[in-house]
């Protein structure tokens, strides 16, 4: 019958156990120096090694033929505890055992010697489901047990364990297992499997599995079940659907330029080729990450766990980009990853968040404005930067030009002022087109007061530069504050920088008659000889 891989390999001694050489240390000497305690907390993320070296251990203080700690797996003890059927060693899964009436059975089996083993012992996995009834029921047991009974308990969750049971508990805290770790186990484990399978993959492989052996050989099982004898690096990636390094870089030198078209075309191909939306986000977070290590480490090789080509792009990439606006896309790509939870529509979420770090102007997060800050200083340290006058111009006389002071003063280019703005016809279809620009313009100025008074407005009809914005009846309050010089000559101002051109505005209330009727006199009189008498 097949085995898995990752029950094939499993270990069956301390020193099969891989990254976690501090725990397999202390239990070692703990065995050789008869100091063994009655309970044990083994935590850890899944796939560590958490029930593997609990088995061990259980193998270890009741074998034969014990040699330097290391149980011989030869002796009867040692092969019935790994086939299962020695009695004096029971592996309880508390997820399915998590009531009160399953830790009283337990406790009254306690009480009894072994059978023919030297210790009893009780490996609890996944311990913090169990019940706060069962935690209570199991407390005195653990506190006092008989001197032939070893307590086991694991768990992926320990803050979920009271802290009543986790201080009658030897703590040990099992550690990710490192990428180099890692692959030198899956090499070895291909080697005895008779498959072939370069470096590239095994890292690969490795870095998807986040530090959990048993998902980096439940991984290799499936490519090596998929492959002729040969597992590539290509249809490992395909079957994980992981996205390529050559899209992401593509994708972030479109970011970099503000080019939304080309960001959203490279989208629709990572999309389209199957990959997942969810696991590309991720990959973008970890990319932008490396980007960051990548811009303010003098040996980024040191540490970060990549090909050396990978991490010269890296290099070359960040240099485009500031430190803060790294941060600023790791913030944004992991509030897209924290949203994929509670919405399915993942595509849209990612578009969005592309499209909000190309679109600085509508950010008023801190890093956006350091980052403007920041282009700002370096501009006016060159002298490369524009000054919008409102002021009115002020006539001086003409004096000759000094030709030395020319040499040494650098010129200041002027942006046209707002009275400068040419006077030019403007259609209903061009102030319709720019009104969301300008309300999002509005909201990041935190002009929020007018933003929320124009809002319910509505485009109505345009007359040379003059805009007719007309309101529902029921917000005719909109319409009298808008009126307000102040906040008419706000909303005249950002539309007059939105479209080009200097524009007024004129506020009406839609289905009035007698604003009808005006303006139909003064489209019959003209509008000169009409004046309106409240």
């Amino acid at each position: 019958m097949y085995k898995a891989l990752y029950r094939e390999f499993r270990p069956q001694n301390f020193s099969q156990v891989v990254g976690q050489e501090h725990i397999v240390r202390t239990l070692k000497n703990q065995i050789l120096q008869n100091k063994i305690p009655h309970a044990y907390l083994f935590c850890g993320t899944r796939g560590t090694g958490k029930t593997s070296t609990a088995k061990i251990l259980s193998k270890a203080v009741n074998c034969l033929n014990l040699v330097d700690a290391e149980p011989c797996n030869e002796c009867e003890m040692c092969r019935e505890i790994n086939a299962g059927t020695l009695i004096d060693v029971f592996e309880i899964d508390a997820a399915s055992n998590n009531r009160v009436e399953n830790v009283r059975e337990l406790i009254e089996d306690v009480k009894y010697p072994p059978h023919r083993a030297r210790y009893k012992v009780y490996i609890i996995d996944e311990v913090h489901m169990l019940s706060q009834s069962a935690f209570n029921a199991l407390l005195k047991t653990l506190e006092e047990p008989p001197k032939h009974v070893i307590f086991i308990l694991a768990t992926t969750d320990p803050q979920k364990v009271p802290p009543t049971i986790l201080s009658r508990c030897q703590r040990f805290d099992f550690k990710r297992i490192t990428t180099k770790d890692m692959v030198s186990r899956l090499r070895n484990v291909v080697r005895q499997v008779g498959a072939l399978c370069d470096d590239d993959t095994l890292e690969l492989i490795s870095r998807v599995s986040d530090g959990a052996m048993r998902d980096a050989l439940s991984i290799l099982d499936q490519a090596i079940a998929m492959s002729d004898g040969k597992v590539e690096y290509q249809r490992v990636s395909e079957m994980l659907g992981l996205t390529s390094n050559e899209h992401i870089f593509n994708l972030v030198d479109f970011m970099i330029d503000r080019n939304i078209e080309g960001a959203i075309r490279t989208i629709d191909e990572v999309i389209l080729s199957g990959k997942d939306v969810v696991q590309f986000i991720k990959d973008m977070t970890r990319h932008f990450r490396n980007l960051l290590l990548a811009k303010v480490s003098k040996n980024p090789e040191e540490i970060l766990d990549l090909s050396k080509d990978t991490i010269n792009r890296l290099v070359e990439q960040s240099r485009k980009l500031r430190s803060e606006e790294i941060m600023r896309a790791v913030n944004l790509f992991v509030e897209a990853e924290n949203s994929t939870k509670i919405t399915n529509q993942w595509r849209i979420l990612l578009e969005m968040t592309v499209i909000r770090y190309c679109k600085r102007e509508y950010d008023i997060s801190v890093e956006t404005i350091m980052s403007r800050l920041n282009t700002l200083e370096e501009r006016i340290r060159e002298g490369n930067f524009i000054v919008q006058s409102t002021e009115p111009k002020i006539q001086t006389p003409k004096q000759k030009p000094n030709v030395a002071k020319k040499v040494e003063e650098q010129p200041i280019k002027k942006e046209m002022a707002l009275s400068e703005l040419p006077v030019l016809d403007v259609s209903i279809n061009e102030v319709r087109a720019s009104w969301h620009d300008v309300l999002n313009l509005l909201k990041a100025n935190k002009k929020m007061i007018i933003y929320a008074y124009l809002e319910p407005g509505d485009v109505v009809e345009t007359k040379g530069n003059k805009i007719v914005v007309g309101f529902d009846k029921k917000y005719s309050f909109s319409k009298d504050n808008l009126e307000k010089a102040e906040n008419k000559k706000v909303v005249e101002e950002y539309f007059s920088k939105v479209l080009k051109k200097d524009v007024k505005f004129e506020f009406r209330i839609l289905g009035d008659p007698m604003e009808d009727e005006i303006d139909r006199v003064k489209s019959v009189l003209g509008e000169d000889l009409v004046e309106i008498v409240e």
